[in-house]
């Protein structure tokens, strides 16, 4: 999906009448859409993909298996960082200004799903930024993280489709 969608989604849902964000009015979606977005900052995703290329080499070890070495890790640090605060620029913009607990808690999400996802990912930026993180550790880490944050998504787009909307979010 797309952060920008799911901001897109929540400035729609926050700006519809209680109770119709999901049926009559605007996105006209179950909210289960804003989960999916929110778990999936494409973005950043792809991003990272061509980050990494750019930072690494495959080649053969001895036994002629392949593996893949990190050879720019300064820069592939720098970068998850980098992506980090993109995929919370990129959930900003679209969005009127930040005034509850509850649209910084959504702003949280992409970048906490991109950590995620660079976890459940070998190699990726985090095995420089965190390369002690053993892989059953890692794994489950990133297996709870999405069910708390798809849960989290899903609750808050609940509760934006219940919300009457504010002059802020027209």
């Amino acid at each position: 999906m797309s952060t920008w969608a799911y901001a897109k989604l929540t400035k729609k849902r926050a700006s519809a009448p209680a109770g119709t964000s999901t049926s009559s009015s605007p996105p006209g979606l179950g909210t289960y859409i804003d989960m999916v977005a929110a778990l999936v900052p494409a973005e950043v995703l792809a991003l990272h993909a061509v980050v990494l290329s750019l930072t690494s080499k495959i080649g053969l070890d001895q036994d002629g298996n392949s593996i893949t070495t990190i050879t720019y890790p300064e820069t592939l640090r720098m970068a998850f960082y980098v992506l980090v605060a993109f995929s919370i620029v990129l959930y900003l913009l679209p969005r009127p200004p930040m005034k509850k607990i509850s649209d910084y808690l959504r702003a949280a999400i992409p970048p906490a799903a991109f950590a995620a996802w660079t976890m459940l990912q070998k190699p990726s930026a985090l095995d420089v930024v965190w390369p002690s993180l053993q892989e059953t550790p890692r794994l489950v880490a990133a297996i709870l993280a999405a069910v708390l944050l798809g849960a989290l998504a899903k609750a808050l787009a609940d509760k934006a489709d219940n919300t009457a909307p504010t002059e802020a979010n027209r």
